[in-house]
């Protein structure tokens, strides 16, 4: 009976040999399989990586192009403008060899101008003498000065000019002193003449031209004049008023 039961045991061993071989290989093909599996999976990230590389590999180099060919553009550009400020530059030069030239011309030329006006100023009524000469004295320092340029002393000088060219067209009332020191009222009709009233119904007086002196007039003209002061000041309506130029017989 042991025989037999031994015999059994062995047999149900002996079968069973080929399971635990079979679990074996299986437990191997599961290893083998997921050891290539994460192969692969290792494999797979490394071509992700390149891939990824390639990618910002090939944007790098589409920007580097681009910014290749903006600088193309950019040195295209300030070639042209580097050019343009050459002809510029020449064109400066010249400009500056002109004025010099006109400076050589326009200094002499400014100061004859101020020489014919004083002397314009000399010869004319003796109205405002000391602010018309004072004006010419600044204007000749003017021209000496380096730190004004040429456009604006020629400005000056011609701005004196129409200030004298004005007088001749307006009528003028001031008070200033008259030959004797005393406070008179002046009356200057354009640049056809000059008159001065003295104060608390005092005499009056027309400048001569021709004797370059002052003459006394009649009464007569006295109201004229008062007339005329009153419309110069813009104390009356402006009207017309006579008031003739004296003549030797109604010289006193």
């Amino acid at each position: 009976m042991n025989k037999q039961i031994f015999s059994s045991l062995v047999l149900i061993g002996f079968l069973a040999l080929p399971s635990v071989s079979a679990a074996n290989l299986l437990d191997d093909t599961v290893d083998q399989e997921s050891a290539a599996f994460n192969a692969a999976a290792k494999s797979q990230v490394k071509v992700d990586k390149i891939y990824q590389q390639k990618t910002e590999a090939i944007q790098d180099l589409r920007l580097t192009r681009a910014e290749i060919d903006q600088l193309k553009i950019y040195n295209k550009q300030l070639k042209a403008i580097i050019s343009d400020q050459n002809k510029q530059m020449v064109s400066f030069e010249k400009q500056l060899k002109d004025i010099e030239v006109t400076q050589r011309g326009i200094m002499p030329l400014m100061e004859r101008m101020l020489t014919m006006l004083d002397q314009f100023v000399e010869l004319d009524l003796p109205f405002l003498l000391d602010e018309r000469q004072s004006r010419i004295a600044k204007l000749r320092i003017l021209l000496l000065s380096s730190e004004v340029t040429i456009s604006e002393k020629f400005r000056r000088v011609m701005e004196a000019y129409q200030i004298e060219l004005e007088f001749g067209k307006t009528i003028e009332a001031y008070r200033a002193k008259d030959p004797s020191g005393k406070i008179v009222d002046f009356l200057r009709v354009g640049r056809v003449g000059l008159y001065y009233v003295m104060l608390n119904s005092g005499g009056a007086y027309a400048w001569d031209s021709k004797g370059s002196q002052w003459i006394e007039l009649d009464d007569s003209y006295k109201a004229s004049l008062a007339k005329g002061i009153q419309i110069a000041r813009k104390q009356s309506a402006p009207s017309l008023f006579n008031l003739q130029l004296p003549s030797l017989q109604e010289i006193k």
